[in-house]
């Protein structure tokens, strides 16, 4: 994608983050400097200080060239749901713990707002998965994410029988804890913690992931994005639930029937020249384990 001139930015993340703050003033002062104006989530007033302009949301996604969300993987989501269609682009500064999504550290947030004040980063856009849930021929609900979309039984510890359809073919009908629809983005989440492989985000596809199957027979599944995938809840009990990057949630009943596929809602993400998916694999998640030194004794 192209590159876009950069005369304001919106801030958005985690008020009771201790980085926060300081965070902030670097950002300001390197932008007053540049001449590009700081707005700010109006959830961050009372946490920032210095010459920002605070918005809620909705007015700030219409005031500014770039979001920066500050915090962990979970904050980025929020950020990507807020921007909703905008299309506005997320750059996300890592203060959590692993923080796969948001890949620019904080001890380098200077030089990375220097970088994009100074147009040296290119766009990169990330699909989306949608669902929409069909009860008795008709649409109850509907969701997008762009991590993953799990069905399970929440709190609960019970299973959940199941039958999974890849273009109106049946693979089968399945004890187990839930299944994950996931992008490429949202492979190295739930996914990969359930058994699923990791995917390069340009990949054009969808991954579906059994949550502890009582089946030796379903496995994992890399299928292409224009897959129509369906799934339906022969038998729940009571407390299954649809959930949307881990954060918004439905509740769903006996007979269910859920339609997956790719959404055409993509979310817009700031990379920089140094970005790269397999530097991200081998510092966030320690891709090929420690390493010995030369000469070092086994």
């Amino acid at each position: 994608m192209k590159n876009l001139t950069i005369k304001s930015l919106g801030l958005f993340g985690n008020p009771t983050k201790r980085q926060l703050p300081p965070a902030s003033e670097t950002i300001s002062r390197l932008c007053k400097a540049a001449g590009v104006a700081v707005r700010a989530s109006e959830d961050l007033r009372g946490a920032l200080k210095g010459d920002i302009t605070f918005l809620p949301n909705e007015e700030l996604i219409n005031e500014v060239d770039v979001v920066i969300a500050f915090g962990g993987d979970g904050t980025m989501l929020r950020a990507a749901r807020v921007l909703g269609q905008s299309g506005v682009p997320l750059l996300g500064v890592n203060l959590g713990s692993l923080g796969y999504l948001t890949d620019v550290p904080i001890e380098e947030l200077a030089t990375a707002i220097t970088d994009l004040l100074a147009g040296d980063f290119h766009l990169d856009a990330r699909s989306r998965v949608y669902c929409s849930v069909w009860r008795d021929g008709e649409k109850i609900a509907s969701s997008s994410a762009l991590n993953d979309l799990v069905v399970n039984m929440g709190p609960l510890p019970r299973a959940i029988d199941m039958e999974l359809f890849m273009d109106q073919d049946s693979l089968g009908r399945f004890l187990g804890d839930g299944i994950i629809i996931s992008t490429p983005t949202g492979s190295t989440a739930y996914n990969l913690s359930a058994g699923g492989p990791i995917c390069q985000s340009t990949v054009p596809c969808l991954l579906v992931a059994p949550i502890c199957p009582h089946s030796l027979g379903m496995r994992p599944l890399i299928v292409a994005d224009d897959t129509e995938i369906e799934l339906i809840l022969h038998e729940t009990g009571e407390g299954a639930v649809l959930t949307a990057d881990g954060q918004k949630t439905h509740v769903l009943a006996d007979g269910d029937r859920l339609s997956f596929k790719e959404a055409h809602q993509e979310v817009v993400l700031v990379k920089f020249p140094h970005s790269s998916f397999y530097r991200v694999m081998r510092h966030k998640l320690n891709w090929g384990g420690p390493r010995r030194r030369i000469g070092e004794e086994s």
